[in-house]
C-alpha cells in the first residue's frame, strides 16, 4: 500500500470518526451542563461589614445593632431550565426568590457559573442548634444583581459571590443594607 493511500484512508477514518449525533427525542434534561441535584436545596445568603475582598472592603452597612446575624437561609426548588438552572422559594413563607445558574467557560477541575436572583427571602431554615433567625433579605428590584461562582464538574455544592444592592432585614425591623454578598447552595439534609 503506498503512503499516499495510506494517508487517505486515514484522513478518512478521521472524518467518519467526527461524526455529530443529534438528539431529537427523550429527556434531553439529563445532559444538563451543570450536575446540581434538582428538587429542594438550601440557598444560604450572608452579608459582612468587612471583607478580605479588595474590591468589595466594606460591603454592608447597618443602622443600629443588626440581631440575628446577616445569614439567610432559605429553600429553593431547583430544576434544569434549557442549558442551566432555575430555582424558585417553595412557598411564600419562604418568599418569592428566583435564581438562575448557567455554565460559563469550560470545565477544568470546577465549573465557574453565573446567574441572577430578584426577589426576596427570608431565613426559615433553622441549624441544629437553634431556630430560623427569620431575617429577611431585599434585593433592589431597580438594581441589578449577579451571581458569580464555582462548583465541582460533577457535585452538589456551589457557592460564590453576589453583587448588587439588597437589604437584610432583622426580626426588629433594623436593616444593614449591601452591595456585595457570599452564596451557596446544596441539597436540603434528611431530617
Amino acid at each position: 500500500m503506498s503512503i499516499f493511500t495510506k494517508v487517505a484512508l486515514a484522513a478518512m477514518t478521521i472524518a467518519a470518526a467526527e461524526c455529530t449525533v443529534v438528539l431529537t427525542s427523550g429527556n434531553l434534561n439529563v445532559f444538563s451542563p451543570f450536575d446540581l441535584t434538582p428538587g429542594v436545596n438550601v440557598l444560604i445568603i450572608s452579608g459582612v461589614e468587612i471583607s478580605g475582598d479588595f474590591a468589595h472592603p466594606r460591603p454592608c452597612a447597618s443602622v443600629g445593632v443588626f440581631a440575628g446575624g446577616r445569614f439567610v437561609n432559605t429553600r429553593v426548588d431547583l430544576e434544569p431550565q434549557g442549558d442551566g438552572w432555575i430555582g424558585r422559594s417553595i412557598s411564600p413563607s419562604d418568599g418569592d426568590i428566583v435564581i438562575t445558574l448557567r455554565t460559563v467557560g469550560p470545565p477544568v477541575s470546577r465549573r465557574t457559573v453565573s446567574g441572577t436572583l430578584t426577589g426576596h427571602a427570608i431565613s426559615v431554615v433553622g441549624t441544629p442548634g437553634s431556630a430560623p433567625s427569620l431575617v429577611r433579605i431585599v434585593f433592589d428590584p431597580a438594581s441589578n444583581q449577579t451571581i458569580d461562582g464555582s462548583g465541582e464538574t460533577i457535585g452538589q455544592f456551589v457557592n460564590g459571590n453576589i453583587t448588587g444592592g439588597a437589604t437584610f432585614i432583622d426580626a426588629a425591623g433594623r436593616t444593614s443594607r449591601c452591595d456585595w454578598m457570599q452564596w451557596s447552595l446544596q441539597p436540603l439534609p434528611d431530617g
